[in-house]
């Protein structure tokens, strides 16, 4: 087990409302009867108790933009760090990869006890919803870190309602199983309206069952050990994530459960369970019967719902694109802010002004409707500006002062200078660009994860060349990796290359040691932060 304080993510679980209802959600989303919504005193005592914690402070849900606080919440949690530059405001082309860029660009050298290379600051989980896309530009500003899945791809869940004692665990074996859990072992503690936790999944198991709470939101509960964790640990007895399970594509909106937390669902009246979205499975001699289970994916701590980390976001389907755009022409004369105001309060969301008499160029719209627009900038040239009537710029300057002006030069002007954008799509491509990766170099990648991604990204837009991938991960061996074929380390010293990748986010160390040990040269060894 690991002590929250090297975690590299701390949760603070700001509502279990959401808007999907995922197979085997890890929030048990859809089994309470009322959603919960953190108050904002709780979530100041959450914030300000992981003061001095080297990592990302989270806020997570159920789905956390439904809160009716989330703008309050966010701004306070950015407060905790210095302003950082905003690469969102120029329209995103390839989005999810440059969430993930940022994420890269934040990361620094981390040495708690245990070295690591990661974020230190604000983040936040989400599915890009509807109200994902209402506060996207206040998320921009703020946070280096979003964990984002718009669960429009397939996505595997394993559920975490499964216990072990109705597998016939017996106590010796399940020590082992429950210590080495991934899920504890590789993602996040929690704080809940009810307090701080160990794990994620005991936070939310002590919300669905009433449970006895967690500890005391003070300052330096995270520094617990493993051996401080207490009467906590008794809701692993009630948890499948330690255990050699099945998942379930989220999509088809059931979750599987074993007997005993069957039964505890019904004591709870649970609403998923009364609606038939529940499989109940069938245990034979200690093994789930093959009848019960939907898919037996392996999944691994690196990346255990999703294949690639761009299958979060589905670039056809995505609601972030804006595809439809109120035009309007409004002279500039002393009734020009009251139209503007008119046009403002019957648009949809975007605005297309026109400020000649021209013609929009063919295509235009097509051509823009492929990016994600930051609702917080406005793009102008000599003849048209676009803009959404949401922005924040607008909502500062006031709708009674936009009533007096008489040119759109006033608003350009009272608008937030970082967040006016040229319109051309030259400077939108070639905006944030900054690879550092050298053509000629033959590189090979250790860690097939997400941030074995993000690395192949980086030098295939490069132009690089990558003439190996290898990880320790048995079940990864022979699989393809975006043209290359996965190995064991072993197989490193049969390749030439010029540069190994470590990209894993909180194992550098770890790898450079075990590359070293196997005969590859520490200067050889590079962390991914070094492509970017």
């Amino acid at each position: 087990m690991r002590s929250p304080r090297h975690m590299r993510i701390i949760e603070i679980d700001i509502t279990n409302a959401c808007d999907k209802r995922c197979s085997n959600c890890t929030r048990l989303c859809g089994h309470h009867k009322k959603p919960y919504f953190m108050s904002f005193d709780t979530f100041k005592r959450a914030v300000d108790s992981l003061d001095g914690y080297h990592g990302i402070r989270s806020m997570m849900g159920g789905e956390p933009t439904l809160h009716p606080e989330f703008e309050h919440f966010i701004r306070y949690l950015g407060s905790k760090f210095p302003k950082r530059d905003n690469p969102y405001v120029y329209p995103q082309k390839d989005f999810i990869k440059q969430v993930h860029r940022v994420e890269l660009d934040n990361f620094q050298m981390i040495n708690d006890d245990i070295e690591r290379i990661d974020v230190v600051g604000a983040g936040m989980f989400s599915n890009m919803g509807v109200t994902y896309k209402k506060h996207y530009e206040i998320i921009s500003d703020i946070l280096p870190f979003q964990g984002l899945n718009d669960h429009l791809n397939p996505i595997y869940h394993q559920s975490a309602l499964i216990t072990r004692k109705d597998l016939g665990i017996a106590d010796d074996k399940w020590l082992k199983l429950r210590d080495a859990c991934w899920l504890q072992n590789e993602w996040s503690a929690s704080i809940t309206p009810k307090g701080a936790f160990f794990c994620e999944i005991a936070g939310v198991l002590d919300m669905l069952f009433d449970g006895p709470g967690g500890w005391v939101i003070e300052p330096e509960w995270w520094k617990r050990a493993p051996d401080e964790f207490g009467d906590q640990l008794h809701w692993c007895e009630m948890c499948g994530f330690a255990l050699d399970t099945f998942t379930r594509d989220s999509a088809e909106e059931i979750d599987d459960v074993s007997p005993t937390m069957f039964e505890m669902l019904k004591g709870i009246d649970s609403p998923k369970l009364k609606s038939g979205r529940v499989n109940l499975i069938r245990v034979e001699n200690g093994k789930i019967s093959e009848d019960s289970k939907k898919e037996n994916k392996h999944f691994s701590a690196a990346m255990p719902y999703i294949e690639h980390y761009e299958d979060r976001f589905n670039a056809l389907n995505s609601i972030l694109f804006v595809r439809e755009f109120d035009d309007v022409t409004i002279a500039e004369n002393d009734s020009f802010g009251t139209e503007l105001n008119k046009a403002l309060a019957n648009a949809k969301e975007w605005l297309l002004l026109y400020r000649n008499d021209v013609k929009l160029p063919n295509g235009f719209k097509e051509r823009l409707s492929k990016y994600v627009l930051n609702p917080g900038t406005l793009h102008v040239s000599d003849d048209f500006a676009l803009f959404s009537k949401n922005a924040l710029s607008l909502r500062e300057f006031g709708f009674d002062r936009i009533a007096h002006t008489k040119t759109f030069g006033e608003i350009i002007n009272a608008w937030q200078p970082n967040k006016v954008i040229p319109l051309s799509f030259e400077a939108f491509d070639k905006a944030g660009k900054r690879l550092q990766v050298n053509k000629e170099t033959k590189y090979v990648i250790w860690g097939t994860g997400s941030a074995g991604d993000l690395a192949v990204d980086i030098i295939n837009s490069a132009g690089g060349k990558i003439v190996l991938a290898v990880d320790k991960d048995c079940y990864k061996h022979g699989k393809d990796f975006y043209g290359v074929t996965i190995q064991p380390p072993g197989k490193l010293l049969m390749v030439d290359f010029d540069v190994l990748i470590a990209a894993n986010y909180t194992r550098f160390t770890e790898i450079k040691r075990e590359a070293v040990a196997i005969g590859i040269p520490a200067d050889k060894i590079q962390y991914i932060n070094s492509l970017a």
